[in-house]
């Protein structure tokens, strides 16, 4: 079963994901894993994400963490581990609101999540830990 497991933090669950440029490059975040963020948006970045963006989609109105109408857009995103390459839409916003752990870029929410076959946290002898699978 292929799957890719990452480091819990003690007060959260995060993944490593990278974003594509429209240049070719690429950009690492670390997001704060939240099944709760539901809707058309799957990630939430900063403003400094905004040069990833490939096309502008409509604002959003949001509520819960995030309020009002929020700015979104296409970005593309992979996880090599797992073969995973897809372009999803993303809030860009300021972050600072959400009081996100330290390290921690954004938000993954359930429409991310839902591109895998099963993702999840378990507890190990060296502590907990979250993971990602596509069997």
């Amino acid at each position: 079963m292929a799957a890719v497991y990452f480091r819990s933090l003690d007060e959260a669950e995060v993944i490593d994901v990278e974003f594509l440029t429209p240049q070719g490059g690429l950009r690492l975040f670390k997001l704060l894993v939240d099944s709760g963020f539901t809707g058309k948006s799957s990630v939430v970045l900063g403003r400094e994400a905004s040069e990833l963006v490939r096309a502008q989609v409509p604002p959003a109105q949001v509520s819960g963490a995030l309020q009002g109408a929020q700015d979104r857009g296409w970005v593309t995103c992979r996880i090599p581990e797992l073969n995973s390459h897809c372009t999803i839409i993303a809030i860009i916003t300021d972050t600072s609101v959400l009081s996100l752990p330290p390290g921690v870029q954004g938000m993954a929410g359930l429409s991310f999540l839902r591109q895998f076959a099963r993702w999840g946290a378990e507890q190990t002898a060296d502590g907990w830990r979250f993971f990602l699978s596509n069997d």
